[in-house]
């Protein structure tokens, strides 16, 4: 009978260990695609964020280059 008790925890414990692998694998694959959700957004504000000072840059030019001079 211990032989029997043995080899049914010995079974539930492999099962339990496939869960506990199986639980991360889950938890990594989503991390790793909140990571790339994340990432995009960075990408995406730096994008912009570069446009935005793009047209800073463009605007100081006119206000140094005298273009706006027979504006007012």
């Amino acid at each position: 009978i211990f032989c029997q008790l043995q080899r049914r925890i010995h079974k539930v414990w492999q099962k339990h260990f496939e869960l506990v692998v199986l639980y991360s694998q889950m938890r990594l694959a989503k991390f790793q695609i909140d990571s790339q959700e994340s990432i995009q957004k960075i990408l995406t504000v730096q994008e912009e964020s570069s446009n935005l000072i793009q047209h800073i840059v463009d605007f100081f030019k006119t206000l140094t280059d005298g273009s706006c001079e027979n504006d007012g």
